[in-house]
């Protein structure tokens, strides 16, 4: 993985969801995400954004924040490679507290959002309006993975 990405990556990651940033600050860092994945394409800005995931956050919160900035800078919009693995990974450190942890239900919107692009309709609210990412076997599956590791 080329260093230069995961610089990047860990500047538009390492700061918080909630900073209050101006207008331009925020045009900036949707520019810097565009320009990653233009020089770099989604499948490398996802390996490194999922890389500082799996390497930084290992707290409920830390999660939670990358979960917002993740869909802040639009990364549910593309196909997200083996999707139950990464969100497991979110239930996993928030040992599936979402009513502790995720206030915003962030964790339910890129799970629905995600597993529906890759075609699970048992995701899509249309198909399954019951659907829980929490009672999804193949995410606690993949959440408990991370346990042994």
């Amino acid at each position: 993985m080329d260093k230069n990405i995961d610089e990047q990556t860990k500047h538009l990651f390492n700061r918080s969801y909630g900073d209050n940033l101006t207008d331009d600050q925020e045009d900036e860092l949707l520019d810097q995400v565009d320009a990653q994945i233009s020089e770099f394409g989604w499948n490398d800005t996802f390996a490194s954004w999922n890389k500082y995931l799996l390497s930084e956050c290992k707290t409920p919160e830390s999660v939670i924040n990358f979960a917002n900035l993740f869909w802040w800078y639009g990364g549910q919009d593309h196909a997200i490679p083996d999707p139950h693995n990464f969100l497991g990974y979110f239930y996993y450190r928030i040992n599936f507290q979402s009513d502790t942890y995720d206030s915003t239900d962030i964790l339910d919107s890129l799970s629905r959002n995600i597993l529906s692009k890759a075609g699970y309709r048992e995701a899509n609210l249309v198909h399954d309006p019951q659907y829980m990412p929490e009672n999804d076997p193949k995410i606690i599956a993949a959440a408990r993975k991370y346990e042994t590791t």
